[in-house]
């Protein structure tokens, strides 16, 4: 919350004329309205003397003097028509020679620095130049912002999300830190992350090595020669021809259909050929054999499983895109698996055929490691994508700030050149400041000594063409100050006409002396010391005419902003801060609103105040209220309103039965005849007529009572017809509240409650 400032004078306490241990709390600027009598000129005297004052911790009454503007300050310094004393206090001779030499040559040396001035900040000045050289720099750096991350921006849009353009897009790359990171990974994650309708997907099965892999049936005998030992003549002669395999299959396709006939030649089996067959092979044989036939069968067995998971993941369709892909790398692999799974039998089936051929069954584990690492790799990007959906928001995020982190990363050297040329920029624009600093600083001081030498190196004619300068440039040409002949200190106002104006008006009176007041307070010692000032200002406004009153008004909005400059020196709308402290009154409600005008924000250093007497007791009003807005701080309001506001709030403070009614014949006529177009007489017949038992009551006698019908009638009675207030009549025994209850009742009556409730709200506050 905002504190208020303390100035030189912390609190008054006022018992001056109709004050009576009325305290305020002042600032540095503050304002105070009031009507006509209402004790300002009174508050004004006691400020100007000095009295009731209690000083803030350090500050004492010799540190600061006190410049009051009044009709005592007018009366003293135009005690003649013609003649202004004490405007300026001049000299001359050597001392003004001397004094002239000097401004000569603080000129010169202040149009050296004008000059040098010009060089920094004028037009293709050095501080132009710098910026520009920054400016190219920085056009150079978003060309390279915009080329080098064309490829991100269509790859990774959502991440580029109102950032595609320049300067968005330049300076967050600015002001990112920059990462490197693996760019096919990044967008894995980054197309998860922000794929349209992301979702879990289920994971393959992978191949086990034990159950899978590492346990693939083998069969040691095919590598074998398998002989049989048979001991028959038979067996050793089928032996010997290297014809067992050919029996043994001749045997297995034919034996059934050849009926007892040989399936090669033709000719009759003999009787025992079954037992001469059974001879050739020994049950060593036949066990071999049988362990050789039955091997396809185990090997499918096996195998079964492990083609069964191969076909889930090939068949899958509803996958990743990356899933998508090494499944397409893994369909070709399993075909080959299946050609070789395939070929067993045949092996198997040449082994048969000759038994004591070795054959070789090729090795299917690395094909089954290769197609499992595919699977593998597979679940990986599954689990990577269930990951970032689980926390989707999270990773996208982190993806966003990973493409901008490679981004800046990418255009380190852009973003190092230009960083190296804000630096540069920063130096010179800092050296040239520092520079201007000192310049000003100088160009400042030589004003204030050239301020300072004016009392002395400037003769007669010289502050009379001064005075007349101000005028001028004020636009006020009603007339002009020259020197009287009566004296060397004495002067004398012409009119426009070059008549010399016998007889001032109050007007002009009250002009002219204000401008020496501001002069005055504006103005240094006999020492050339300009001295801390408290100013109080009374009414500088009464009697002027329109030029006049616009001129003081800008005077005094100068002296406000001086004054201001005390708190805050940044924006020197007016220089100096030699008056430490100003209030202000005036009964003048458009001159208030003149110079109130941007002030009421300043709650720090401004307070408003308004003036009230009631009862011939003046009290003072601080104008601060508790904020509308969000966290209710406290704030200024200004006191004047416009005419018909300000009606209600007298309404509202006023406790004394003609008055109040004066009061409500104003407000009647102004609303229900200006603003709203009624007639009087109609009116008062819609009230009087057409309403009047709602304004009737019964005394206890059972009589009736028309006091307040005839409170009604009063306040109605002269309504359009321009008569003066002190007409208005009020009953013995009418007391406030029943011409409240009157007033309010009139409105209600006429449709009018909701502006009644609406008008009694706004003056409250």
């Amino acid at each position: 919350m905002a504190e208020k400032k303390v100035s030189a004078i912390q609190a008054v306490t006022l018992n001056t004329a109709t004050f009576e241990n009325e305290p305020f709390t002042p600032t540095y600027i503050n304002f105070f309205y009031g009507k006509n009598g209402a004790g300002k000129t009174s508050l004004g005297r006691q400020l100007g003397e000095g009295a009731g004052i209690q000083w803030a911790d350090g500050e004492v009454p010799a540190n600061y003097e006190i410049c009051l503007y009044n009709q005592d300050f007018i009366d003293q310094h135009f005690r003649t028509l013609d003649r202004l004393r004490g405007v300026f206090s001049l000299s001359e001779g050597k001392e003004t020679e001397e004094a002239e030499k000097r401004i000569k040559e603080l000129e010169a040396r202040r149009k050296e620095l004008e000059k040098r001035k010009v060089e920094i900040e004028g037009e293709g000045g050095e501080r132009e130049k710098a910026a520009k050289a920054l400016q190219t720099a920085q056009g150079n750096f978003e060309k390279a912002c915009l080329n080098s991350t064309k490829l991100f921006r269509d790859k990774f849009k959502q991440a580029f999300k109102g950032a595609t353009r320049n300067p968005q897009l330049s300076q967050k790359i600015n002001t990112t830190a920059p990462r490197d990171c693996d760019v096919d990974e990044l967008e894995k994650r980054f197309l998860a992350a922000f794929a349209e309708g992301a979702r879990m997907y289920p994971y393959f099965t992978e191949l086990d090595g034990d159950d899978h892999i590492a346990a693939i049936p083998t069969c040691p005998l095919l590598a074998e020669e398998i002989i049989s030992k048979g001991t028959t003549e038979y067996a050793r002669f089928i032996r010997d021809l290297g014809a067992l395999a050919w029996i043994e299959e001749g045997h297995q396709k034919y034996h059934e259909s050849a009926d007892g006939a040989c399936p090669y030649c033709g000719q009759r089996l003999p009787a025992d050929y079954e037992s001469l067959y059974a001879s050739c092979f020994d049950d060593e044989y036949q066990r071999k054999i049988k362990a050789i036939r039955d091997f396809p069968e185990i090997y499918m067995r096996h195998f079964g499983p492990v083609y069964e998971i191969l076909t889930k993941v090939t068949e899958a369709t509803d996958v990743l895109p990356s899933v998508a892909e090494k499944i397409e790398k893994l369909k070709p692999m399993v075909q080959n698996f299946l050609r070789a799974f395939r070929s067993i039998a045949i092996t198997v089936d040449q082994k048969l055929k000759d038994p004591a051929s070795p054959v070789t069954v090729e090795d299917l584990t690395p094909q089954l490691l290769d197609m499992n690492y595919i699977i593998h790799q597979c679940n990986e990007d599954i689990r990577k994508n269930n990951e970032v959906v689980e926390k989707l928001e999270d990773n996208q995020d982190q993806c966003v700030k990973d493409v901008w982190a490679l981004a800046a990363f990418r255009l380190q050297g852009e973003v190092d050149t230009y960083h190296t040329a804000q630096e540069e920029e920063k130096t010179v624009r800092k050296a040239l400041s520092e520079e201007l600093g000192r310049i000003n600083g100088e160009i400042g001081a030589i004003g204030e000594e050239l301020e300072k030498l004016g009392t002395a190196s400037t003769t007669i004619q010289a502050a009379i063409d001064g005075m007349n300068r101000l005028l001028r440039d004020s636009g006020f040409e009603g007339f002009e100050i020259v020197k009287s002949d009566m004296a060397k200190d004495a002067y004398k106002v012409v009119r426009g006409d070059k008549k010399v104006a016998i007889r001032l008006s109050d007007g002009e009176r009250h002009f002219l002396s204000f401008l020496y007041f501001y002069n005055r307070v504006k103005g240094c010692d006999e020492n050339g010391v300009q001295k801390d000032k408290i100013v109080v200002i009374d009414d500088p406004v009464s009697s002027l005419d329109g030029n006049a009153l616009f001129i003081i008004s800008s005077l005094v909005r100068e002296m406000i902003e001086v004054c201001y400059n005390n708190t805050d020196y940044r924006g020197q709308i007016a220089k100096g801060d030699y008056i430490k402290q100003l209030f202000i009154l005036t009964h003048n409600a458009q001159f208030h609103r003149g110079i109130t005008y941007n002030q009421v924000g300043r709650f720090s250093c401004a307070n408003f105040y308004k003036i009230n007497k009631i009862d011939n007791r003046s009290t003072v009003k601080w104008c601060k209220r508790q904020s509308r807005s969000e966290g209710g701080e406290e704030e200024n309001y200004n006191p004047v309103k416009n005419a018909y506001a300000a009606l209600w709030s007298e309404y509202l403070e006023l406790n004394n039965e003609i008055p109040l009614m004066n009061v409500i014949h104003r407000i009647l006529d102004f609303y229900f005849l200006d603003m709203c177009g009624r007639d009087g007489f109609t009116l008062r017949d819609e009230i009087l007529v057409k309403e009047r038992d709602k304004f009737m009551r019964t005394k206890p006698d059972g009589t009736p009572d028309e006091s307040l019908f005839q409170l009604a009638d009063s306040m109605l009675m002269y309504m359009g017809a321009g008569v003066d207030g002190d007409m208005t009549l009020v009953s013995d025994g009418t007391d406030v509240e029943q011409i409240r209850w009157t007033f309010e009742m009139i409105f209600r009556q006429l449709g009018q409650g909701a502006h009644y409730d609406m008008m009694v709200e706004r003056a409250r506050t």
